[in-house]
């Protein structure tokens, strides 16, 4: 397994392009069951879910892309703060990080040494990374990045109900969407399971519950509603 693309996809990332797919999934297919409770024309079903598949990823990407500027902007007013701080009160600033290995179970003659020489080789960064956790700062091409990956994921996700809409006589809409969503969320869901650790069997039935609710609601509100 250590060899497998699957093994080197960090688990965060992971989560968060698998959670866009699903997203994708669910958002496109509950929304053509609800246009078949509803028992709207084909042009109408056919114009509602392709919208629904273009907005919902350009709304994604745009809600990722926000995410990571705003990061990257938090971000660099820290790195400002704490370059004001260095500057103006140096050894406060290495007190920070002797108590911070000394609340680490750090002796505090190691703890003022190891501050010292971190200090000393790159104090910016030393304050950065134990204070804040920031090893590297985001990129405006991280955030863009991001943002793609995001609009991506969606529409991959949106691609099954969509060509079923397409593809699949009309009648035939409601049983092949909900089994494209079904087989499609196990997909993701081994694939999560697979790169985080967690016990696979579990993960889909979770997966596959929740999504087969969220199907049956979205036909029921549209038989309801409209």
């Amino acid at each position: 397994m250590s060899g497998s693309p699957l093994a080197r996809i960090s688990p965060d990332t992971a989560r968060s392009r698998i959670t866009d797919v699903n997203d994708g999934i669910m958002a496109v297919a509950g929304m053509s069951l609800g246009l078949a409770g509803a028992e709207v024309s084909r042009t109408t079903a056919y114009a509602v879910i392709t919208i629904s598949a273009v907005v919902g990823a350009l709304s994604v990407f745009g809600a990722e892309l926000g995410e990571g500027f705003a990061q990257r902007e938090a971000e660099l007013a820290t790195v400002a703060e704490e370059q004001r701080l260095l500057e103006l009160e140096p050894e406060e600033e290495i007190e920070e990080l002797v108590e911070w290995f000394e609340a680490k179970g750090v002796s505090t003659e190691t703890s003022r040494k190891v501050a010292e020489e971190l200090s000393d080789a790159d104090a910016l960064s030393a304050q950065l990374e134990i204070e804040y956790g920031i090893r590297e700062l985001t990129s405006t091409r991280d955030a863009w990045a991001e943002g793609f990956s995001a609009g991506i994921g969606f529409l991959i996700g949106a691609l099954a109900p969509v060509a079923i809409a397409y593809l699949i006589p009309f009648g035939w809409r409601e049983e092949w969407t909900i089994i494209a969503a079904i087989t499609s969320l196990i997909v993701t869901s081994f694939v999560l399971a697979s790169t985080g650790g967690s016990n696979i069997g579990k993960t889909v039935a979770r997966s596959v519950i929740m999504g087969a609710g969220t199907l049956a609601a979205s036909h029921f509100l549209g038989d309801w509603l409209i």
